[in-house]
């Protein structure tokens, strides 16, 4: 088993995917052995780097995988935590088709990558099978996304598309287009799930400040808005999409 030592941490790799923690539009990085072992099963490792300090086994890799020893000092380098366990993976990015059999969940703008990491946890949990997010999103292989999503990303459809043209495509494939708009005093405005039933579902949810834009509007053909307390004014946009999935997932 070929194991390659790399000990500077001006090394032209390290350097590489140093790069990865804020450009992650082909490749992105992994830290921690449970995630990496998650990674494994779906085959996107490209190579692993580890300390001394870590007891992976490295059998399971495979030749295909490269495999680097690095020092604590390397380490901390391509880290994005102050405190990291000390293995890391380069994976490669494989964007999978939306699965047009289930429920799909649509951002507009969804800036905190906290946000987004639980968003992506809740629709794995309540049968959102694939994301679609809107250029201005963050994007889905962020470190904190993908820390926040505790490895339930490798099997979802993670897809960033223009909003417009996904929401025409989805409403040709026939998905309800259900919008999450504040104060909007419309026929459309319903406070529970009953109309939902035998149907497939597109879920939009917007900024955390603004919400959905109003060009949307007109594109929903059901407005969702969670029935609760007058003395709350609004929700967090992750906590609110995880509450309506849940709910859409008990129809």
């Amino acid at each position: 088993m070929d194991i390659n030592t790399i000990t500077s941490t001006k090394n032209e790799y390290i350097k590489e995917i140093s790069k990865l923690k804020t450009d992650y539009s082909e490749k992105y990085i992994l830290e921690g052995v449970h995630t990496i072992e998650e990674a494994l099963k779906y085959g996107v490792i490209e190579s692993i780097l580890f300390t001394n300090k870590n007891t992976i086994k490295l059998s399971e890799y495979g030749d295909a995988i490269k495999k680097y020893l690095i020092t604590e000092e390397v380490a901390q380098k391509i880290s994005a935590v102050k405190t990291n366990q000390g293995v890391f993976a380069v994976c490669k990015i494989i964007e999978k088709e939306i699965d047009l059999s289930s429920n799909v969940l649509v951002l507009d703008d969804v800036q905190d990558p906290g946000n987004m990491g639980t968003l992506i946890r809740s629709a794995k949990a309540f049968g959102f099978n694939s994301i679609v997010a809107g250029e201005r999103s963050v994007g889905f292989f962020n470190p904190k996304v993908v820390r926040s999503t505790q490895a339930n990303h490798f099997s979802m459809s993670l897809v960033k598309k223009n909003l417009e043209q996904m929401i025409k495509f989805l409403k040709a494939n026939e998905y309800l287009i259900v919008g999450t708009f504040l104060n909007q005093d419309s026929k459309k405005t319903i406070t529970s799930n009953t109309k939902f039933k035998d149907k497939k579902i597109a879920l939009i949810l917007g900024n955390e400040g603004n919400g959905i834009d109003i060009e949307y509007l007109e594109s929903i053909d059901v407005n969702y808005v969670i029935k609760m307390s007058e003395e709350v004014e609004s929700l967090n946009v992750a906590i609110a999409g995880s509450i309506i999935m849940s709910s859409i997932y008990k129809i």
